[in-house]
């Protein structure tokens, strides 16, 4: 009997178990990208500042490489979620682009994780308040968070 006890109680583990791992499964795939890496951060602001990025940013002197970091790292943040379908918020398209040293960007109008660049848009990068962005008419909400 003791041993029937037993394995109903290593049934209920193994099933709150299975419960605990599927819950954070499902949460951690609706945040999409939490830090970047130096090529990842390098490759966008090339694509943004062009041949003046060695001047601009990647120059020692410049502090734009350690606010654009913080912005990544830090403050920005996108998710899919599904909960806010159907509320209102600003939208990444009435931003503007951060086209003064590439004049051939063009608003994203599908949303790819693997190639959309937030440097593209005017984002506030020192924001002194949580700003929420939709990404187009998608679920892809996007924060920038204040930097303490």
């Amino acid at each position: 009997m003791n041993k029937v006890k037993f394995q109903k109680i290593n049934c209920k583990l193994i099933i709150i178990a299975f419960i605990f791992l599927f819950a954070t499964l499902s949460f951690s795939q609706n945040k999409l990208k939490k830090t970047f890496t130096t090529p990842e951060i390098n490759d966008f602001v090339i694509e943004i500042f062009q041949s003046e990025a060695t001047q601009l940013v990647f120059n020692p002197s410049s502090k734009r490489m350690r606010l654009i970091t913080n912005f990544f790292n830090r403050q920005y943040s996108i998710e899919y979620s599904p909960q806010y379908s159907g509320k209102k918020f600003k939208q990444v398209s009435d931003l503007g682009l951060n086209n003064k040293y590439n004049k051939n960007l063009v608003l994203d109008q599908n949303y790819n994780p693997r190639t959309f660049n937030p440097l593209k848009y005017k984002f506030p990068l020192s924001s002194k308040s949580k700003e929420m962005y939709r990404i187009g008419r998608t679920d892809y909400i996007i924060t920038i968070n204040t930097l303490n």
